[in-house]
C-alpha cells in the first residue's frame, strides 16, 4: 500500500513555497517599482492603498540593486510558476512537463524576441537567466535533462 500522506504532505509545502514566492515577487514591485504597474493599481483597488504609501515611504531610502527591483521579481514569479504545477498537474508525464514549461519558455522567446527588437522591451541576459534557471533546476530535480542526456549516449 503506497503512503498517501507524505506525498499529501509533499504536494501542500509546493503550494505554500509557490505561494510565497509569487507573494515576494509582488512585495519586491509593490514597493520598488513605479506606482504605475497593474498590480500596484489593484492593490489600490482593493483597499491597500495607505497601508502601500507607508511601506514604500518606509523603505524609501533603501538602496536596492537594480537586479533586484527589476529581474529577481520575474525570476520568482517564474519559480513560483513552475513549483505549483509541479504541485498541482497530476502525475508525472510528458503533459506536465509541458504545462511546467510553458511559462518558462514564453518568457525565455519574449526576452530572447525583445533582444532581435522584434518585440517591445528592452533585452537583459539576467532577465533571461531568472527564467532559465528556475526551469532547468525542475527540469535537473525531475531527471528530464538525465534522461535526454542517457538517450544520446545510447
Amino acid at each position: 500500500m503506497r503512503d498517501t500522506t507524505s506525498t499529501s504532505g509533499k504536494k501542500e509545502v509546493k503550494v505554500i513555497a509557490g505561494a510565497l514566492l509569487l507573494a515576494c515577487g509582488c512585495v519586491i514591485y509593490l514597493l520598488f517599482r513605479s506606482t504605475s504597474i497593474a498590480l500596484y493599481r489593484f492593490s489600490c483597488n482593493i483597499g491597500l492603498g495607505s497601508f502601500l504609501e507607508q511601506a514604500r515611504e518606509a523603505v524609501s531610502n533603501w538602496q536596492v540593486p537594480d537586479f533586484v527591483r527589476f529581474c529577481i521579481p520575474d525570476g520568482l514569479y517564474c519559480l513560483s510558476y513552475v513549483i505549483l504545477i509541479d504541485a498541482l498537474w497530476p502525475g508525472k508525464g510528458v503533459s506536465k512537463k509541458i504545462a511546467v514549461s510553458v511559462i518558462p519558455v514564453a518568457a525565455i522567446v519574449h526576452e530572447t524576441l525583445q533582444g532581435f527588437g522584434i518585440v517591445r522591451g528592452t533585452f537583459d541576459t539576467l532577465d533571461l537567466l531568472c527564467y532559465l534557471v528556475p526551469w532547468a533546476l525542475y527540469l535537473i530535480q525531475d531527471n528530464t535533462i538525465y534522461s535526454l542526456l542517457k538517450i544520446r549516449k545510447l
